[in-house]
């Protein structure tokens, strides 16, 4: 098998991060602006009423329960299913199908499987602004994860994992890294400057009591 090209997937993602308009977190997949692209988004409920097709065949038999993609005709339709518990998992899943029309897999394999995670990893929490909040003294856990860019605890642990293999691997850092770290500068440094305040705060508040 060959191997996923983690690069190339980080590079798609943040290349797409440089044309928004918004530069903070969280971030939804579902507004993200994709020029180069034709695509729907849509959840497998809504697209269930309007066509009066059963969702059991939409999903069939729940074999396809967190989304997928259709393609008909030059027009990609991402699906979605609005009954996830987790608004971070539904991101996550629109990420991933992103990924996969973006990085154009025409195949579904373990490789292809892998990029489109790196994908949205890179689309939900960029590898480089998690070095950069380190680098500031942040704690980047999975509760962190889950709380400042609203992704699920599963892709939490996911994006945590990833950082730790490839946070000193100079051959997945590209052109754009130092681009996104200062359009996201601002947050960067106002949230982990609150969370400062609200750790001191809180010291504070256990030495007095």
């Amino acid at each position: 098998m060959d191997k996923p090209n983690f690069y190339r997937a980080k590079l798609k993602a943040y290349e797409i991060l440089i044309k928004q308009q918004s530069f903070s977190f969280p971030i939804d997949p579902r507004k993200l602006k994709l020029d180069s692209y034709n695509f729907v988004i849509i959840s497998l409920q809504e697209y269930s009423q309007i066509t009066n097709i059963p969702l059991e065949k939409l999903t069939s038999n729940g074999s396809f329960n967190d989304g997928y993609t259709y393609f008909n005709n030059n027009t990609a339709y991402i699906f979605y299913n609005n009954d996830i518990e987790t608004e971070g998992r539904k991101m996550w899943t629109i990420s991933h199908e992103i990924g996969h029309i973006v990085l154009e897999h025409t195949t579904q394999c373990e490789k292809n499987e892998q990029e489109a995670n790196f994908f949205a990893s890179q689309i939900l929490a960029p590898q480089c602004v998690l070095k950069q909040l380190i680098k500031n003294g942040a704690k980047v856990t999975s509760n962190y994860l889950s709380s400042k860019f609203k992704i699920s605890k599963e892709a939490s642990e996911n994006c945590i994992n990833t950082l730790s293999k490839v946070i000193d691997n100079e051959k997945i850092v590209t052109e754009y890294d130092d681009i996104i770290i200062s359009l996201f500068n601002p947050y960067i440094f106002r949230d982990y400057s609150l969370d400062l305040y609200f750790d001191e705060l809180e010291n504070r508040r256990k030495t007095f009591y």
